[in-house]
């Protein structure tokens, strides 16, 4: 009964932006190195690092962690719980995991209802998602 009257009563924000500083960004993978393993999956370590910028790349996917999570209105409760996924010529999408893929189920979204849109200067990686539920 609790799990519908959470469900009957949560509306989910549907939309969510972030933006990330790269320099910050980029301190904060000099300064702790490990910090990608926690942040990022290994697929998303792969794609940064190909990339003589990586930072830039990083702050992107790291604010499309942060609008995923603001679209479903749920936070960050899990840090590695939302992976980007860029294929050649294609949009990137998302890949939701642990306790944020739980939450979502939970108010009835899936990965597919999710469109993110992302993009970065020397300065700046900005992030956008919208929920998009078929039919």
């Amino acid at each position: 009964m609790e799990k519908e009257a959470f469900t009957d009563r949560f509306v989910a924000p549907e939309i969510g932006v972030d933006v990330v500083d790269v320099n910050r960004m980029k301190f904060a993978l000099e300064r702790t190195p490990r910090i990608r393993r926690r942040l990022f999956t290994e697929a998303e370590i792969s794609y940064c690092e190909k990339f003589r910028f990586a930072e830039r790349h990083y702050a992107g996917r790291w604010a499309a962690k942060e609008a995923v999570t603001k679209a479903l209105g749920c936070g960050l409760i899990q840090w590695n719980g939302v992976e980007v996924i860029r294929k050649p010529r294609q949009a990137p999408s998302v890949r939701l995991s642990g306790k944020i893929k739980s939450f979502a189920e939970r108010i009835g979204i899936r990965d597919e209802d999710l469109s993110i849109s992302i993009t970065h200067s020397e300065l700046s990686a900005v992030a956008v998602c919208i929920v998009r539920r078929k039919g």
